[in-house]
């Protein structure tokens, strides 16, 4: 993932992002012991002082993660506001692009690939690949998506992206038969959910990890956001549940509201079950 990102921690008229940024370092000094006594630990240090010193570290390392969520969802003004896609700071495009996801997805299992393809001013298919059409659906889903958030946003679409190229080839039979699985069944949910993940760790990254690497060194930064990504992936793994996805209209208000419910449920998991 990429670290740049597209607004200045403390810049008048934006959220507050220091809380946020003190939990997230916090968390890297725990990485960073942690890896100290993986690597070089105390020599007159003994293998039960050592374990003991691990599974606080551990515990720290997790709660300075939930802390980070918690911090940025009041910096953004609050989970319901966030997952509602009523915050430009934190929230909003990832709404715009979810509901762009499954609406198009259903859009073109309902009415045909080609014909999708030629009221968006595609008229031919030759010499086209799969990669080519993943990137039209791409850019017509982000198309116009503006916000403190749309770059992590339309980094978690690439993501999306990616891994439907993964399954398919360039038969054009497979692209719609894949899009119609997708779409009738549970996967539909799974795939948000993946988006939603990446999304919010692609913004924390781009918000704070070129600090971090200032502050702690490239090898820091870069445990350290790999420890809130595999939290992140973790959490949203053992946090699957709710109702079956294979009726909900994704071009309605039904959709829409699922999609901000199920954001919601993510984003509470994340905060540590805590508002």
């Amino acid at each position: 993932m990429g670290t740049s990102h597209r607004h200045k921690l403390g810049v008048v008229g934006q959220p507050n992002w220091g809380k946020v940024s003190s939990s997230i370092t916090g968390l890297a000094n725990g990485v960073a012991e942690l890896d100290m006594l993986d690597n070089n630990p105390p020599v007159n240090m003994t293998p039960q002082q050592k374990s003991k010193r691990q599974r606080t570290l551990g515990t720290r390392i997790s709660q300075k993660y939930h802390h980070a969520i918690r911090d940025l969802l009041r910096a953004s003004g609050g989970r319901v506001k966030v997952s509602n896609g009523q915050s430009r700071a934190f929230g909003y495009a990832g709404i715009v692009i979810a509901e762009g996801i499954a609406g198009t997805f259903q859009e073109i299992v309902s009415n045909g690939l080609i014909p999708w393809l030629q009221r968006n001013g595609i008229s031919s298919l030759e010499e086209m690949s799969c990669r080519d059409i993943l990137d039209i659906i791409r850019k017509y889903i982000d198309n116009g998506v503006t916000g403190l958030d749309d770059t992590a946003a339309k980094e978690a679409l690439e993501h999306i992206m990616d891994l439907l190229e993964s399954r398919m080839d360039d038969d054009f039979s497979s692209f719609e038969e894949i899009m119609n699985n997708i779409v009738a069944s549970d996967e539909i949910k799974d795939l948000l959910d993946e988006f939603f993940g990446v999304y919010i760790f692609s913004f924390l990254s781009q918000s704070f990890a070129e600090k971090l690497e200032q502050e702690k060194g490239t090898e820091t930064m870069s445990a350290t956001m790999s420890e809130i990504k595999e939290q992140i992936i973790d959490d949203i793994k053992t946090g699957k549940n709710g109702r079956s996805v294979d009726s909900v209209d994704w071009s309605s208000e039904e959709g829409r509201n699922f999609i901000k419910t199920e954001f919601n449920r993510i984003l509470y998991i994340l905060a540590g079950n805590e508002d």
